[in-house]
């Protein structure tokens, strides 16, 4: 048994206080009312297509649970349903099994998608049951007064008819329940639609409804764009050249980065090798005095000077290593780095990857950036390690100049 009927009553608990007390203000349709029509008329669905009782509290369950969304935003709220549902499951002890067929039942209620399983298709049917009630046109108003408010769309009573003609009309029940009791009274909907038009003299609702699908294309575009994306992170691999590049990219850097390391541990073993000799040389040769004592001490500086740039160029920083969920959606921090990480929780940083796998923008940007300020700090290192060079070069030439003047001199 996947769902028993405690887990069923948590999830009802769980819906209603989220729709009842956090759901935004401005919606009119998508509140508790459709959620319990949903859950009321997938368990008819079910029963008429066959499920037995644990399917039919399965979709019921994802009944509960999709349009939860709708608490954080109103475009794409289906991501943000599956989301709480995962969430929610997991508290409750869900397994991962459980959990992914909540998430496909709820990601099926898009309304390009196609169900693909008998309970997809009993949940989405009884999503739009809506359509083949009497109160359908009433709450299509409702749903034109949110696309108002959170899509910032108005209609002008015609052209919502329009789009509302063209809808119900090339919308299909999938379930042979849907087909055989709810398309014949979604018909009759369909007709008063078709006469409302007719009624103003309208020649081709076709063409009209037409042009509103393009400009709905156009808030919807975003939506469509993140499907799209999320298919082709999921189901395909990206192209190899594009592979080739990173990867040529992040190795290059890797390796330029552990150059400039070796080449500074080599400067700071040889001048620590210089300083150990001086002092040697000058506590067992206590006659180095006068003149002679100033060539030793450019020397001296010129060895600790040289090491401090070199210790600067491998000096570590590592920021914070802390990011919030709001950072993450706001894709203002860059997970492929561990300083912005390494202080956070398994948890947080899963949900974090997770996030960045689904948006294929956020996971090439920030691998993007991860090579741009690899190269920020190899451009760094470069120019303390070719500092540290020259004070050496020019430092160690001076020194030696001035050690042959000051003996030239004591010799003259």
């Amino acid at each position: 048994m996947l769902v028993d009927h405690t887990l069923l009553s948590a999830a009802e608990s769980y819906a209603r206080d989220l729709l009842e007390h956090q759901l935004p203000e401005g919606y009119s349709y998508h509140k508790l009312d459709h959620t319990l029509q949903v859950v009321e008329v997938s368990a008819e669905i079910g029963r008429a297509e066959g499920l037995n009782d644990d399917e039919i509290r399965l979709v019921q369950l994802a009944a509960w649970l999709h349009d939860l969304g709708y608490v954080r935003r109103y475009i794409n709220h289906e991501a943000d349903s599956r989301e709480i549902a995962r969430e929610f499951l997991i508290g409750q002890g869900a397994s991962e099994r459980l959990i992914e067929i909540v998430e496909s039942l709820i990601e099926a209620t898009r309304l390009d998608q196609e169900p693909g399983n008998t309970l997809e298709e009993v949940l989405k049917d009884a999503d739009l049951y809506n359509l083949a009630t009497a109160e359908a046109l009433a709450n299509s108003e409702l749903i034109r007064q949110e696309w108002k408010i959170f899509c910032n769309r108005e209609f002008t009573d015609e052209e919502w008819e329009d789009f509302n003609y063209n809808f119900f009309k090339s919308h299909e029940y999938y379930t042979n329940y849907g087909r055989e009791q709810l398309a014949p009274l979604k018909k009759e909907n369909v007709k008063k639609l078709k006469k409302n038009i007719k009624r103003r003299g309208q020649s081709s609702a076709q063409d009209a409804t037409a042009l509103l699908m393009m400009q709905l294309q156009h808030q919807e575009e975003q939506v469509a764009g993140l499907q799209k994306k999320i298919k082709k992170i999921r189901d395909q691999r990206p192209d190899r050249g594009i592979e080739t590049m990173f990867r040529t990219t992040y190795r290059t850097h890797i390796s330029l980065s552990d150059l400039a390391d070796s080449k500074a541990n080599i400067l700071l073993s040889i001048n620590a090798i210089v300083i150990s000799i001086i002092f040697a040389n000058a506590v067992s040769q206590r006659s180095i005095t006068g003149y002679a004592m100033y060539p030793l001490f450019g020397m001296l500086a010129v060895c600790m000077l040289t090491m401090i740039f070199a210790i600067l160029a491998t000096r570590p920083k590592v920021n914070s290593g802390i990011f919030t969920r709001e950072d993450i959606l706001q894709k203002r921090t860059n997970l492929l780095f561990f300083g912005n990480f390494y202080r956070m929780s398994l948890d947080d940083y899963m949900w974090g990857i997770d996030q960045m796998m689904k948006d294929a923008d956020y996971l090439y940007g920030s691998m993007t950036k991860d090579i741009y300020f690899l190269g920020k700090v190899l451009a760094q290192k470069f120019k303390l390690l070719r500092l540290a060079y020259n004070v050496f070069m020019y430092g160690m030439a001076i020194s030696l100049i001035a050690f042959a003047l000051t003996y030239w001199l004591a010799g003259a």
